[in-house]
């Protein structure tokens, strides 16, 4: 496990934890996978885990890693805005490029995903291209609708909320939904111009379908590639082998692999 420094006024506030297999030298594409992991989740889950194993063993490098507030990096959830979930891909960005890898392809899941297409949004030239399962588009108004009317004043009113799922009980900062909301899908729609492919469930009961496949559509890019799961959930962690096999073909068809 590598160690990124998120440096603050001159010191090491905090840090990323992050796992790199290197390209093998034979393999003509150089091509390396950046992997973002969902919210409240990490880079050891099982989607990452398949994803690393595929990919390694076709000879491409793998990168994964913990968003802060997340798995074994520091920081809090507190703390979470999309713009500094942005700033930590920047981070590893740039540990890949010092390690000579220049043909990056984002992977990102639910929280990931959306992460990824901003990121490539606001870094066209940084990445090639972009597989993304259930990317969350719209994640402020998910969690203010989970919140429902009183509970989102309060959290609004106070700075924070206390947050519980299957996966993580933690503080939410009203931060993250100011933030979520200076990044809205229209923008992300005209600015947008990275090769995707978007992997989503119809029965996704945590990014609807509907959303997902309105971006696809009105997305200034012209390589925007949806492909609908009738009866998909959100991690689709039950289809993986056909997830990679999609994802293959969408490289190949572009001829990045």
């Amino acid at each position: 496990m590598h160690r990124i420094d998120v440096i603050d006024e001159g010191r090491a506030a905090s840090h990323l934890a992050v796992r790199f297999d290197r390209p093998r030298a034979d393999v003509a594409s150089h091509l390396s996978f950046l992997y973002l992991h969902g919210f409240g989740s990490d880079q050891s889950g099982e989607k990452a885990e398949f994803f690393r194993r595929r990919a390694v063993e076709s000879g491409f490098g793998f990168c994964s890693f913990d968003f802060q507030g997340h798995g074994q990096s520091g920081g809090t959830m507190r703390d979470l805005t999309l713009s500094r979930n942005l700033d930590d891909v920047s981070r590893v960005r740039r540990f890949l490029a010092e390690r000579g890898c220049e043909r990056i392809c984002l992977l990102g899941s639910s929280m990931g995903g959306g992460t990824g297409l901003w990121f490539a949004a606001l870094h066209p030239g940084e990445v090639v291209a972009g597989l993304h399962i259930a990317p969350a588009l719209h994640l402020d108004r998910a969690l203010v609708a989970w919140a429902g009317p009183e509970r989102a004043r309060a959290w609004q009113e106070t700075g924070a909320i206390h947050f519980e799922n299957d996966l993580v009980s933690c503080k939410l900062g009203w931060g993250l939904i100011e933030d979520l909301r200076a990044h809205p899908a229209e923008d992300l729609r005209s600015r947008h111009r990275t090769p995707a492919l978007l992997l989503q469930g119809k029965k996704d009961d945590s990014v609807p379908w509907q959303g997902v496949a309105d971006f696809a559509a009105g997305c200034a890019c012209e390589e925007i590639e949806l492909h609908l799961f009738a009866d998909g959930d959100h991690r689709l962690t039950d289809r993986k082998e056909r997830l990679w096999d999609l994802m293959t073909e969408f490289l190949r068809g572009r001829g990045l692999v």
